[in-house]
């Protein structure tokens, strides 16, 4: 994952990634995220997830990840009518 976080659309604040719930099972973590502004409290109405798991040889490894999504997502709102 390259691309950073985009500053608030309304306030110019920090986007942060904030964690909603976690669960586990005995072969994997899921996190369930969004993606919040820290001045403004401003959100994307949409969750997100990142499942963790470790593979047969003790690697970790990602099943299901949508930080790209949830930052593209973000940071196409932040864009929504200005120019860069």
């Amino acid at each position: 994952m390259n691309e950073k976080l985009k500053p608030c659309p309304f306030c110019g604040g920090n986007a942060m990634f904030l964690t909603i719930t976690n669960k586990s099972s005995h072969s994997a973590v899921v996190v369930m995220f969004k993606i919040k502004c820290m001045k403004c409290g401003t959100e994307l109405p949409k969750s997100y997830e990142c499942e963790i798991y470790m593979d047969q040889n003790g690697g970790i490894r990602t099943g299901k990840d949508e930080r790209t999504k949830a930052t593209t997502d973000w940071n196409r709102r932040a864009n929504d009518g200005k120019n860069d």
